[in-house]
């Protein structure tokens, strides 16, 4: 089973731009940090001016729908996340969701990892979860 999915896996890496893949992951685990850090404040805040309700807006409307996108991606990173190695999800978290932004090549030495290993280990956690969050960048050909 184990060596049937590294099989796909394969096949579908020669498919994938790596960079681009990166980079949506990346853009995704940003939005799930800002989400964190700033979606309690916007809930209270929305508690707060329940009365302005039939006042909403379509900006508003559209404001809510993201909220409501992002909650969701949330979940969805977190489940992932929990099916992640320990150290992979150790870097993972640590690196994008912490309120305060950990460097890589500091990162590395505070999980007691080389920087070849951590890149390593990154990498490896970055393609799981493209892979589960359905977030590939397929190359073009042409």
């Amino acid at each position: 089973m184990m060596r049937m999915l590294e099989q796909i896996l394969h096949i579908e890496q020669n498919q994938i731009d790596k960079r681009a893949t990166r980079k949506r992951v990346e853009s995704l685990l940003e939005t799930v940090r800002l989400y964190q850090t700033l979606g309690s404040v916007r809930k209270d805040s929305a508690m707060h001016d329940a009365h302005k309700v039939a006042e909403m807006s379509a900006e508003y409307i559209v404001a809510s729908a993201r909220e409501e996108q992002a909650a969701l991606l949330y979940a969805e990173v977190e489940q992932a996340l929990s099916r992640l190695d320990e150290q992979e999800e150790e870097i993972i978290r640590r690196r994008y969701l912490q309120k305060e932004k950990v460097l890589d090549y500091l990162l590395c030495y505070e999980v007691n990892m080389s920087e070849r290993t951590y890149r390593r280990v990154k990498a490896r956690a970055i393609e799981k979860l493209a892979y589960m969050l359905r977030a590939e960048v397929v190359r073009t050909l042409g």
